[in-house]
């Protein structure tokens, strides 16, 4: 049934009347011109039909025949649909650009999302996938993924897998991380330790290797602390050094602040840059030049969603921050908080391992700078395992070491 009602709608019919005459002889010969009628009612000396379009024109002769007046009240079908619209041929060619551009659109790739990856970031698989063919806008029906998985682990050592998912208009790109294998430290290995820098040993805590200073004993930087030449019956035996060997260390620390210099500073004065972007193509919503002021850049991207989706159409803000140079003039007040703040870093950062158990720090003006320096009690560990290097080249002339010659 609904493929009839498909048919007569593409080929147009019309609903009919007709009036006087004979209606039943009008049905008899209409059936003899096999001119189908549907839905047929009679009201009164009314007759009420319908007939395919292009059948109507065959039933003026049997409407004479029956003595009866036909009039279409109704055209229904495709072909008056398209009669009607005609003069609108815009409106034909810009759907029909629609549905182009939607075919064309649903062949390519709007959204790359990487699944997967914990230490590796995101940015660095899409830059390597990028070059690789996968991009925004590209057609991937074609792309040799087999192929793409090698190039892919290749260059992003750090994955033990790769591979892209095509579902709909989305690329997955799923990988997975490599396990990093531990490594071991050589137990074999003869190592020395030796002092990193000047100290008085607090205490020394030796797991394997020969102490040579003990607690109470001031050492120099280089001073060896602990040999991996142990002693024993059989002779010297190496071995690799491993101890704790906690220090009191001084520490001195400096920072300058001028108190007259130029720095580059914004202005206050933006300029915004916007672009159309429309998968990898952004076009400019800009005439101006170029910016030759110095200036700082944020960008920020405003793109269509769909399903909590970014999608590759939107609108990218560029913001331009200028900026001038500007003679900053510093009271010694100011110079004084703004050293104490950047040596408290350096602190921070230089002492972070160390035990802190008294601090000095002085100021002064020199030279048109606030100099904060700073002395620092330590408690720290000061050894450093240094490679053992032994000679084991056999002499010339054949003898084992340690012979005398004959």
């Amino acid at each position: 049934m609904f493929l009839i009602r498909l048919l007569r709608w593409l080929f147009g019919w019309v609903r009919l009347e007709g009036e006087g005459g004979f209606p039943e002889r009008l049905l008899n010969l209409t059936a003899r011109e096999e001119i189908a009628l549907w839905n047929v009612r009679r009201r009164g000396e009314t007759l009420s039909a319908c007939c395919p379009a292009r059948r109507y024109r065959r039933l003026r002769r049997p409407a004479r025949k029956a003595g009866m007046r036909l009039r279409v009240k109704e055209k229904h079908g495709a072909p008056f649909l398209i009669r009607r619209y005609r003069a609108r041929s815009g409106l034909a060619a810009g759907l029909l650009a629609f549905f182009v551009v939607l075919h064309l659109f649903a062949q390519r790739t709007w959204v790359i999302e990487v699944r997967g990856n914990e230490t590796v970031p995101t940015e660095d698989i899409l830059t390597v996938m990028e070059k690789l063919g996968v991009r925004e806008g590209k057609n991937l029906a074609d792309l040799d993924i087999p192929t793409l998985q090698l190039q892919a682990l290749h260059e992003l050592p750090d994955l033990a897998w790769c591979t892209v998912n095509l579902k709909g208009s989305i690329a997955y790109v799923e990988v997975t991380e490599r396990i990093p294998t531990p490594e071991l430290s050589d137990a074999d290995e003869p190592s020395n330790i030796k002092a990193a820098r000047d100290g008085r040993i607090v205490s020394i805590q030796t797991y394997t290797g020969q102490a040579m200073v003990q607690a109470g004993d001031a050492v120099a930087q280089g001073m060896l602390l602990v040999s991996g030449v142990v002693e024993s019956s059989a002779g010297p035996v190496f071995r690799r050094s491993q101890a704790k060997i906690l220090a009191e260390t001084e520490r001195r620390l400096e920072v300058r602040v001028p108190l007259k210099e130029t720095l580059v500073l914004p202005t206050g004065e933006e300029l915004l840059r916007p672009s159309l972007r429309l998968f990898t193509l952004e076009i400019p919503l800009f005439t101006d030049g170029p910016i030759e002021e110095q200036n700082t850049l944020t960008v920020t991207r405003h793109m269509l969603e769909a399903g909590g989706i970014e999608l590759p159409v939107g609108i990218v803000n560029r913001r331009y921050a200028l900026m001038a140079p500007v003679e900053v003039v510093r009271t010694q007040e100011e110079a004084a908080a703004l050293a104490a703040e950047r040596l408290e870093e350096k602190v921070n950062k230089e002492l972070a391992a160390a035990e802190i158990t008294s601090r000095q720090e002085s100021g002064r003006v020199e030279d048109g700078c606030y100099i904060l320096s700073g002395t620092y009690a330590c408690i720290e560990d000061i050894g450093v395992e240094e490679q053992l290097l032994i000679d084991n080249q056999e002499p010339e002339d054949g003898r084992e070491p340690g012979d005398s010659p004959k």
